[in-house]
């Protein structure tokens, strides 16, 4: 396991240190790595993910055809996903010219990620969605779950929520990648019945 965990900490993704367990944030590494290469979410090393760590495809960058700047989904998904185990800090202000930030709330993660793609886009949760309905780019939450890189929104009151959250899709129809809450930080979670609304981010291009 501490090789696993060596790997995918040289690829990016945080274990929270090489000691050989297979605790939370190892699972969570293991499910943003096999988000980002597009395989099953399961949070187990199986043989296509091991493969894929591994393997002759070790390194390979899922957006290689994307050319190097450009602001695409893929790109966005990925800087989220490389910020797995990073804190949420509620009404925190991300420092968009820090590659390594580590503290999020769930606007901060997308508008930094966006910011770092070179693509400006509000910080707080409702102001993101209100600009992507009103650039006519709005989403039912079926469609924007089965679009990577998609908003997904849940507004306040909302099965007893008492704020709001925004989320981006992986595109699988089942999870997303958020800055959560205090206590799971930045992570892969699964989408369910937790949203209201839909939506592309103006400046992103989507395949």
């Amino acid at each position: 396991m501490e090789q696993v965990q060596q790997r995918l900490t040289e690829l990016g993704f945080s274990t929270g240190g090489v000691d050989g367990g297979y605790g939370r944030k190892t699972v969570e590494a293991v499910q943003a790595f096999q988000a980002t290469y597009q395989l099953e979410i399961t949070g187990q090393v199986d043989e296509s993910t091991w493969g894929m760590l591994f393997g002759s495809h070790e390194g390979q960058d899922i957006a290689a055809d994307d050319p190097a700047d450009a602001p695409t989904a893929d790109r966005l998904v990925e800087l989220c996903l490389h910020q797995v185990n990073d804190r949420y800090v509620l009404g925190t202000q991300a420092d968009h010219n820090n590659p390594d930030e580590d503290e999020f709330d769930c606007a901060e993660l997308i508008s930094w990620a966006c910011a770092r793609l070179g693509v400006e886009f509000p910080s707080y949760s409702v102001s993101q969605i209100d600009a992507s309905h009103h650039a006519g780019l709005g989403l039912s939450v079926s469609d924007a779950a089965t679009t990577r890189g998609a908003l997904l929104f849940r507004r306040a009151g909302h099965n007893g929520s008492k704020y709001n959250h925004v989320a981006i899709s992986l595109g699988t129809g089942e999870e997303t990648i958020e800055a959560m809450d205090s206590k799971h930080g930045v992570a892969v979670g699964e989408i369910g019945h937790r949203f209201t609304d839909g939506g592309y981010i103006p400046g992103i291009q989507y395949h």
